[in-house]
């Protein structure tokens, strides 16, 4: 059976709850089952972040990935105020986690395609008559993580003949993402990005972080600021022009 990263990841997380709570283990490693003061204080500031980071947040799955994440940055502070080998442990266990489990592979299909290395470079100048809506992303992050059901519903509503979806891992494709503007840096916090390609050029472009403000990825806004409609009718228009061509050359 294949594990889940989402639960491995809740494993994680919940690891130091586990040790300070659960009779045995807690009595094993510290003769005390109850929070001290500096404990208390390290699971108020991770809820403060949290609530401050995820105030605009748009699925519960984007919650979800941004608690887990500052749960085991947390987790970590605590397991080396109880000792440096615990610390040193649970970080192997994470790093192991990180390593061992993956998510499964992905698959093209009619509603989604996956460009890694040069390849949508390629399928751009291959195939100028399609309109590509392509997201940037990576796997690790939480962003990316929450707007992947916003872009898979897009894809199943607006799929055509002549206007496909299309996702590029930024790892899997080192300087593809610059070519069309957009910034793999960890300080400017551009992914996700999506862009919309026209004639096999950028038409229409967001990004998680627009004019040094966070850009809320919600269905409805990216439908709107990405002309998504308007890109839309154009493209079924390119297949009621083609289907007239088409019998005409029958006749």
């Amino acid at each position: 059976a294949v594990v889940s990263t989402q639960s491995t990841g809740t494993l994680a997380s919940v690891l130091h709850p586990i040790c300070r709570f659960t009779p045995w283990i807690c009595t094993y490693l510290s003769g005390d089952c109850h929070l001290d003061f500096y404990e208390c204080e390290i699971y108020f500031f991770v809820i403060c972040v949290v609530a401050i980071k995820n105030r605009r947040c748009v699925s519960i799955e984007a919650y979800l990935s941004t608690l887990f994440m500052f749960a085991k940055g947390g987790a970590l502070i605590l397991f080396y105020k109880m000792s440096i080998q615990l610390c040193a442990w649970y970080l192997l266990v994470c790093i192991v986690l990180v390593v061992t489990v993956r998510p499964p592979p992905l698959l093209n299909s009619e509603e989604m395609k996956y460009f890694v290395e040069n390849t949508l470079p390629e399928q751009l100048k291959e195939d100028k008559k399609t309109i590509w809506v392509v997201e940037f992303y990576t796997s690790f992050s939480p962003h990316c993580n929450a707007v992947k059901p916003i872009f898979a519903s897009l894809s199943r509503e607006f799929t055509c003949e002549f206007m496909k979806f299309g996702k590029c891992d930024v790892l899997k494709s080192q300087g593809v993402p610059e070519l069309y503007g957009i910034s793999t840096s960890c300080i400017k916090t551009e992914l996700p990005a999506i862009v919309v390609f026209e004639d096999g050029k950028p038409a229409a472009r967001i990004k998680q972080t627009m004019n040094n403000k966070p850009y809320v990825m919600s269905y409805e806004n990216l439908k709107r600021d990405l002309l998504i409609g308007d890109f839309y009718a154009k493209a079924k228009a390119k297949v009621s022009n083609t289907n007239v061509d088409e019998k005409k050359k029958v006749k």
